[in-house]
């Protein structure tokens, strides 16, 4: 079975630091890096180097980086203990500019406290639901208009499928909600890195709860992280927008296993920008 670092395609450079290049799925729909790249390879180089399983992480973004792209992911241990690690990652362009800055923890999980808090939507079958043309169909949606030609294996569409159930009781019907199911092209089960890398998607639920055809420029992916010992090949990505003000956008991500099984939330923030309906900037991705 793949895991994350050959998912994500990381090659260890030596105890701290890991690479990757921007290679087409680990990319947004124009070539450039997907921020569920930044926030997947920090949790999969933190658990590398530290052995434990992520916790929590949280990643702001600083630039992004073009097509082909080397990467350089670089670990430091904060706070070493006996259960929990306190990390900090850095990604890093060649020219030692910073792409992208992550703080979290991993630690191993014990017998004790255990419970799930949150409610699912109750929505049709991964097999039963319709494929997703993707972020874009989403906005021509919105539009009414037709969505674009867009090839189903460009940018992070290449690896992962999206479908988009009909959803039939929501325990929280405030606008805005949308759910998906995503699951790996390989069938490989979930892990938390490859949750944090479907969970970007809250600048949409932002666009469709003002009911506006936007985008957003993410300001930060955070992901906290339940456990994942069952393995599921489908989750359900349940999103939830809280707020817009001041063209920015914020809200979170539930992401649920096939079973129902709480796995993580996932958070964002973003920078919204608005497109003209009639004339739609299809290049542009949020």
């Amino acid at each position: 079975m793949p895991t994350d670092a050959e998912f994500l395609a990381l090659e260890r450079i030596d105890d701290q630091r890991f690479s990757f290049g921007v290679v087409n799925h680990l990319a947004r729909l124009d070539g450039r890096l997907y921020g569920g790249t930044a926030i997947a390879a920090s949790i999969a180089a933190a658990e590398e180097v530290t052995q434990r399983p992520a916790v929590w992480m949280t990643t702001q973004f600083v630039a992004t980086a073009p097509p082909e792209q080397q990467v350089t992911v670089t670990v430091e241990v904060l706070a070493p203990g006996r259960r929990t690690n306190q990390v900090g990652v850095k990604g890093t362009d060649p020219g030692g500019q910073v792409m992208f800055a992550s703080l979290g923890a991993t630690g191993h999980h014990r017998d004790g406290l255990a419970g799930q808090y949150e409610n699912r939507p109750e929505v049709e079958s991964p097999e039963r639901a319709p494929e997703w043309g993707g972020p874009l169909a989403s906005r021509a949606e919105l539009a009414g208009r037709e969505p674009p030609p867009i090839p189903p294996d460009l940018g992070f569409r290449a690896s992962v499928e999206f479908r988009e159930p009909a959803v039939a009781e929501h325990p929280d019907d405030s606008p805005g909600r949308l759910c998906l199911w995503a699951r790996r092209r390989d069938h490989a089960p979930f892990t938390p890195a490859l949750a944090a890398f479907v969970a970007d998607m809250v600048p949409l639920s932002v666009s469709h709860a003002a009911g506006v055809v936007a985008g957003g420029t993410s300001l930060d992916n955070t992901i906290r992280v339940g456990s994942f010992a069952e393995p599921t090949e489908w989750v359900l990505l349940d999103m939830r927008p809280h707020l817009a003000a001041g063209d920015y956008g914020h809200g979170e991500v539930h992401i649920w296993s096939e079973s129902g099984q709480l796995l993580a939330t996932a958070s964002q923030s973003s920078s919204m920008f608005r497109f003209d309906p009639s004339n739609l900037p299809w290049e542009q991705r949020g």
